[in-house]
Protein backbone atom coordinates (compact mmCIF):
# COMPACT_ATOMS: atom_id res chain seq x y z
CA UNK A 1 0.00 0.00 0.00
CA UNK A 2 1.04 3.37 -0.32
CA UNK A 3 3.84 4.80 2.12
CA UNK A 4 1.55 7.43 3.38
CA UNK A 5 -0.28 4.58 4.86
CA UNK A 6 0.21 3.63 8.60
CA UNK A 7 -0.88 0.79 11.08
CA UNK A 8 -2.34 1.09 14.57
CA UNK A 9 -3.38 -2.37 16.33
CA UNK A 10 -5.52 -2.94 19.13
CA UNK A 11 -6.82 -6.13 20.71
CA UNK A 12 -10.46 -6.36 20.71
CA UNK A 13 -13.35 -7.63 22.92
CA UNK A 14 -15.75 -8.55 19.84
CA UNK A 15 -19.07 -10.19 19.68
CA UNK A 16 -19.58 -13.26 17.24
CA UNK A 17 -22.79 -14.10 15.72
CA UNK A 18 -23.19 -18.06 14.93
CA UNK A 19 -26.32 -18.58 14.04
CA UNK A 20 -28.58 -18.09 10.64
CA UNK A 21 -28.23 -15.15 8.80
CA UNK A 22 -26.01 -13.48 11.53
CA UNK A 23 -23.28 -16.21 11.08
CA UNK A 24 -19.54 -14.22 10.67
CA UNK A 25 -21.15 -11.06 12.06
CA UNK A 26 -18.88 -9.77 14.77
CA UNK A 27 -18.96 -6.23 16.64
CA UNK A 28 -15.64 -5.11 18.21
CA UNK A 29 -13.97 -1.66 19.30
CA UNK A 30 -11.25 -1.10 16.08
CA UNK A 31 -9.76 2.17 18.19
CA UNK A 32 -10.18 3.38 21.21
CA UNK A 33 -10.07 7.17 22.30
CA UNK A 34 -7.68 8.83 24.50
CA UNK A 35 -6.19 7.03 27.54
CA UNK A 36 -2.34 6.62 26.89
CA UNK A 37 -0.02 6.88 23.91
CA UNK A 38 0.86 4.10 21.75
CA UNK A 39 3.94 2.43 20.85
CA UNK A 40 4.08 5.25 18.26
CA UNK A 41 3.35 8.01 20.79
CA UNK A 42 -0.03 8.45 19.59
CA UNK A 43 -3.70 9.44 20.81
CA UNK A 44 -6.76 9.51 18.68
CA UNK A 45 -8.98 11.99 20.13
CA UNK A 46 -12.54 11.84 19.72
CA UNK A 47 -14.32 13.21 16.42
CA UNK A 48 -10.99 12.09 14.01
CA UNK A 49 -13.07 9.22 12.54
CA UNK A 50 -16.26 11.58 12.29
CA UNK A 51 -15.34 12.99 8.88
CA UNK A 52 -13.83 9.44 7.15
CA UNK A 53 -17.10 7.78 7.93
CA UNK A 54 -19.19 10.39 6.27
CA UNK A 55 -16.83 10.18 3.30
CA UNK A 56 -16.99 6.29 2.99
CA UNK A 57 -13.03 6.29 3.05
CA UNK A 58 -10.29 6.98 0.92
CA UNK A 59 -11.89 8.73 -2.33
CA UNK A 60 -14.87 7.31 -1.29
CA UNK A 61 -14.30 3.97 -2.18
CA UNK A 62 -15.42 2.59 1.28
CA UNK A 63 -13.18 1.10 4.06
CA UNK A 64 -12.25 -2.02 3.19
CA UNK A 65 -11.74 -5.40 5.67
CA UNK A 66 -9.01 -7.16 4.59
CA UNK A 67 -6.56 -10.26 5.92
CA UNK A 68 -3.82 -9.02 7.70
CA UNK A 69 -3.41 -5.65 6.06
CA UNK A 70 -3.13 -7.24 2.28
CA UNK A 71 -5.15 -4.98 0.02
CA UNK A 72 -5.48 -8.19 -2.20
CA UNK A 73 -7.40 -10.88 0.20
CA UNK A 74 -10.33 -8.93 1.20
CA UNK A 75 -12.62 -11.10 3.68
CA UNK A 76 -15.37 -9.56 3.95
CA UNK A 77 -17.40 -6.03 4.76
CA UNK A 78 -17.84 -3.38 7.61
CA UNK A 79 -21.95 -3.20 8.03
CA UNK A 80 -21.82 -0.06 10.75
CA UNK A 81 -18.49 2.43 12.24
CA UNK A 82 -19.76 4.73 14.02
CA UNK A 83 -17.55 6.97 16.81
CA UNK A 84 -18.80 6.33 20.41
CA UNK A 85 -17.54 7.82 24.13
CA UNK A 86 -15.53 5.16 24.23
CA UNK A 87 -14.19 5.00 20.22
CA UNK A 88 -14.70 3.96 16.74
CA UNK A 89 -17.15 1.24 16.98
CA UNK A 90 -17.44 -1.23 14.32
CA UNK A 91 -19.87 -4.55 13.06
CA UNK A 92 -18.42 -6.20 10.31
CA UNK A 93 -19.87 -9.80 8.14
CA UNK A 94 -17.36 -11.91 7.03
CA UNK A 95 -17.44 -13.92 4.05
CA UNK A 96 -18.00 -17.03 5.54
CA UNK A 97 -18.44 -18.74 1.89
CA UNK A 98 -14.86 -18.11 0.44
CA UNK A 99 -12.05 -19.72 2.32
CA UNK A 100 -9.91 -16.86 3.56
CA UNK A 101 -13.48 -15.65 5.38
CA UNK A 102 -13.96 -19.13 6.64
CA UNK A 103 -11.04 -19.33 8.21
CA UNK A 104 -10.80 -15.97 9.90
CA UNK A 105 -14.59 -16.98 11.42
CA UNK A 106 -13.01 -20.16 12.71
CA UNK A 107 -10.06 -18.70 14.44
CA UNK A 108 -12.02 -16.19 16.06
CA UNK A 109 -14.32 -18.55 17.49
CA UNK A 110 -11.36 -20.55 18.53
CA UNK A 111 -9.62 -17.13 19.98
CA UNK A 112 -6.46 -17.58 17.66
CA UNK A 113 -7.21 -14.61 16.06
CA UNK A 114 -8.32 -11.46 18.52
CA UNK A 115 -6.92 -8.20 16.95
CA UNK A 116 -7.63 -5.55 14.56
CA UNK A 117 -5.76 -3.06 13.11
CA UNK A 118 -6.70 0.16 11.45
CA UNK A 119 -4.88 1.25 8.20
CA UNK A 120 -5.11 5.24 8.18
CA UNK A 121 -3.33 8.59 7.34
CA UNK A 122 -3.20 11.26 10.13
CA UNK A 123 -5.09 14.46 8.34
CA UNK A 124 -4.96 16.58 10.94
CA UNK A 125 -2.38 16.56 14.37
CA UNK A 126 -0.89 18.54 17.07
CA UNK A 127 2.02 17.42 19.09
CA UNK A 128 2.68 17.99 22.22
CA UNK A 129 6.52 19.02 21.91
CA UNK A 130 7.27 18.41 25.79
CA UNK A 131 5.61 14.90 26.34
CA UNK A 132 6.57 13.79 22.90
CA UNK A 133 2.94 13.03 21.71
CA UNK A 134 1.04 13.50 19.06
CA UNK A 135 -2.19 13.66 19.12
CA UNK A 136 -4.49 12.79 16.05
CA UNK A 137 -7.26 14.61 14.91
CA UNK A 138 -8.42 13.77 11.94
CA UNK A 139 -7.68 10.26 10.31
CA UNK A 140 -8.39 8.98 6.98
CA UNK A 141 -9.23 5.55 7.54
CA UNK A 142 -8.66 3.21 4.42
CA UNK A 143 -9.12 -0.51 5.86
CA UNK A 144 -9.51 -2.27 9.44
CA UNK A 145 -8.29 -5.53 9.67
CA UNK A 146 -8.46 -8.45 11.86
CA UNK A 147 -4.74 -9.55 12.88
CA UNK A 148 -2.78 -12.32 14.79
CA UNK A 149 -0.71 -9.89 16.70
CA UNK A 150 -1.99 -6.96 18.24
CA UNK A 151 0.38 -4.18 19.40
CA UNK A 152 -2.17 -2.12 21.85
CA UNK A 153 -4.13 -4.50 24.50
CA UNK A 154 -6.51 -1.74 26.09
CA UNK A 155 -10.38 -1.85 26.11
CA UNK A 156 -10.28 -5.59 26.88
CA UNK A 157 -11.49 -8.24 29.34
CA UNK A 158 -8.30 -9.88 28.89
CA UNK A 159 -6.91 -6.70 30.82
CA UNK A 160 -10.01 -6.62 33.38
CA UNK A 161 -8.97 -10.06 34.14
CA UNK A 162 -4.88 -8.95 34.77
CA UNK A 163 -6.09 -6.20 36.67
CA UNK A 164 -8.05 -8.12 38.99
CA UNK A 165 -5.65 -10.56 39.97
CA UNK A 166 -3.14 -7.97 40.48
CA UNK A 167 -5.36 -5.21 42.34
CA UNK A 168 -5.06 -5.87 46.35
CA UNK A 169 -7.96 -3.10 47.19
CA UNK A 170 -10.52 -1.29 45.79
CA UNK A 171 -8.47 2.20 45.01
CA UNK A 172 -6.31 -0.01 42.62
CA UNK A 173 -8.51 -1.92 41.06
CA UNK A 174 -10.64 1.30 40.05
CA UNK A 175 -7.49 2.54 38.78
CA UNK A 176 -6.96 -0.82 36.67
CA UNK A 177 -10.54 -0.60 35.31
CA UNK A 178 -10.29 2.78 34.39
CA UNK A 179 -6.64 2.54 32.57
CA UNK A 180 -6.29 -0.83 30.85
CA UNK A 181 -10.27 -1.11 30.58
CA UNK A 182 -10.73 2.34 29.36
CA UNK A 183 -14.10 2.23 31.43
CA UNK A 184 -15.58 6.14 33.40
CA UNK A 185 -14.81 6.76 36.37
CA UNK A 186 -18.57 6.13 36.88
CA UNK A 187 -18.35 2.76 35.77
CA UNK A 188 -14.91 1.21 37.67
CA UNK A 189 -16.75 2.57 40.47
CA UNK A 190 -19.58 0.91 40.09
CA UNK A 191 -17.92 -2.50 38.84
CA UNK A 192 -15.87 -2.40 42.25
CA UNK A 193 -19.38 -1.85 44.62
CA UNK A 194 -20.73 -4.78 43.08
CA UNK A 195 -17.57 -7.16 43.62
CA UNK A 196 -15.45 -5.94 46.76
CA UNK A 197 -17.39 -8.09 49.21
CA UNK A 198 -16.43 -11.20 47.44
CA UNK A 199 -13.50 -10.74 45.40
CA UNK A 200 -10.93 -9.42 47.80
CA UNK A 201 -11.73 -11.84 50.73
CA UNK A 202 -11.88 -14.54 48.78
CA UNK A 203 -8.80 -13.76 46.36
CA UNK A 204 -7.65 -17.70 46.84
CA UNK A 205 -10.82 -18.89 45.29
CA UNK A 206 -10.29 -19.86 41.80
CA UNK A 207 -14.16 -20.64 41.29
CA UNK A 208 -15.10 -17.55 42.75
CA UNK A 209 -12.77 -15.27 40.37
CA UNK A 210 -14.29 -17.11 37.22
CA UNK A 211 -17.39 -16.62 38.41
CA UNK A 212 -16.72 -12.41 38.86
CA UNK A 213 -14.70 -12.56 35.30
CA UNK A 214 -17.91 -13.30 34.17
CA UNK A 215 -20.11 -11.39 35.54
CA UNK A 216 -17.29 -8.32 34.75
CA UNK A 217 -17.41 -9.46 31.05
CA UNK A 218 -21.20 -9.49 31.41
CA UNK A 219 -21.27 -5.85 32.91
CA UNK A 220 -18.67 -3.99 30.60
CA UNK A 221 -21.08 -5.25 27.40
CA UNK A 222 -23.68 -3.82 28.89
CA UNK A 223 -22.04 -0.48 30.55
CA UNK A 224 -20.46 -0.13 26.71
CA UNK A 225 -23.99 -0.86 24.70
CA UNK A 226 -25.02 1.77 27.54
CA UNK A 227 -22.85 4.56 26.18
CA UNK A 228 -22.58 3.77 22.44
Amino acid sequence: MSDKMLTKNINFDFELKEDGDEKGVFRGLASPFGGKPDSHGDIIDPGAFSETIKKGGRNGNGIAMLWQHEMHKPIGVWEELKETRRGLQVTGRLAVNTQLGNDAYELMKMGALKGLSIGYEALDYEIDERRKIRHLKEIELWEISPVTFPAQTRANITNVKSAIESASNERELERALRDEANLSNEAAKYIVSLCKKSLFPRREDDESLKNILSELKDLNQSLTNKHD
